[in-house]
């Protein structure tokens, strides 16, 4: 663990749930505008594909399925799902 790391847990360990929220908003919000468009969908699909999985990792089928529930409206009002491909997104399932 590197010393950047370390000093980023002991900060984050000492902040209510509001504050983290807000503080990671904040630090999202810097870093993402730096970055062109192409980076930021990038460095975004890596953000989850590398944290989804710790991230769930102790919710059970219910706890998924009420989060999805309360995620789908947030997707569908930001993303164009008309320009999605839903079925090539579910090929291999």
């Amino acid at each position: 663990m590197n010393l950047k790391a370390s000093l980023a847990r002991l900060f984050v360990g000492s902040l209510s749930q509001d504050d983290l929220l807000q503080t990671a908003g904040e630090v999202l919000d810097e870093r993402l505008s730096q970055l062109p468009a192409e980076e930021r969908v990038v460095f975004l699909g890596r953000l989850v594909e590398e944290n989804l999985e710790w991230t769930l990792a102790d919710l059970d089928r219910s706890q998924r399925a009420q989060l999805m529930n309360n995620l789908l409206p947030l997707i569908a009002h930001h993303f164009p799902l008309q320009d999605v491909d839903i079925l090539g997104a579910f090929a291999d399932y």
